[in-house]
């Protein structure tokens, strides 16, 4: 058994210095995370961020048209059917897509599906596979699990 004080060993972690590359990288970083939230206890731990609770073009739009880097949307897609969820998420992903187009503001889609009990794991994450190749994107399917 190792006692803790090896690790006084390594350099200290400048935390004021990380915190500020981290800054500086994410103001270099033009894309808008669209996060997608499967149920409503997930929205309720954010501060200072849009959720928006339809996906239609207006919302998707105010969303990218915001000051800040990213939004939420409220799908509530743990209690739908596949069919409907399938359709929420291409409905979604085609209007994201469409918007990115007009305004020129690329994205990143992020998923926080996570009621596997009662959701769609993978099923949403796969859902914009066919719409990122599409337009020409690459979909990092490793990163649906």
């Amino acid at each position: 058994m190792l006692n803790a004080s090896v690790l006084d060993r390594y350099p200290k972690v400048d935390i004021a210095a990380v915190q500020a590359l981290l800054e500086e990288k994410c103001r270099e970083d033009r894309h808008k995370i669209i996060v997608l939230d499967d149920d409503p206890t997930g929205v309720q731990t954010v501060h200072d961020i849009s959720v928006y609770t339809d996906w239609s073009y207006d919302s998707i739009k105010r969303g990218f048209e915001e000051k800040g880097k990213l939004f939420y949307i409220l799908t509530n897609s743990r209690g739908f059917t596949v069919e409907q969820t399938t359709r929420a998420h291409l409905e979604i992903g085609e209007t994201a897509a469409k918007v990115s187009e007009e305004t020129g503001i690329d994205y990143v889609i992020v998923s926080r599906g996570d009621s596997t009990l009662r959701g769609h794991y993978p099923l949403e994450g796969k859902s914009f596979v066919p719409i990122l190749r599409r337009a020409g994107a690459l979909p990092l399917e490793m990163c649906i699990m």
